[in-house]
């Protein structure tokens, strides 16, 4: 179970990276024109910042977990701010999806932290 819950948070991570690694290939850096530059610059640096919390998970658990839930905290701030009060149009489905992974993020990380730390015991032991 604890693969397929790391998968399933590596898979999430791997597709946000990969859609704004996209959005910078095709729309050029920093493609995000509409929104504040302080919020473009964010979502830029998703391309990096996600697929570094994919290799951190699968490398360094905890490390990733942390990154992870940073990541995810701060990106639906950032986007349920940016939708309400500067006015900038995001699509609602996509907010709430990202939700839902933050649901999962929390849910999963203390699960997964402690399952780490048993681990590390059975290996002292």
């Amino acid at each position: 179970m604890e693969k397929i819950v790391v998968f399933v948070l590596c898979l999430c991570l791997f597709i946000g990276g990969a859609n704004h690694i996209f959005d910078n290939l095709y729309y050029g850096f920093l493609p995000y024109k509409y929104a504040p530059l302080w919020v473009n610059i964010y979502w830029t640096s998703l391309a990096v910042m996600d697929l570094l919390a994919v290799y951190l998970l699968v490398k360094y658990r905890k490390a990733g977990l942390v990154l992870t839930l940073v990541i995810m905290f701060s990106d639906v701030a950032i986007n349920s701010t940016v939708g309400s009060s500067i006015e900038v149009i995001l699509a609602g489905m996509n907010l709430q999806l990202q939700t839902l992974f933050l649901g999962f993020c929390i849910g999963s990380s203390g699960w997964l932290w402690q399952l780490k730390a048993k681990s590390n015991v059975a290996n002292i032991t």
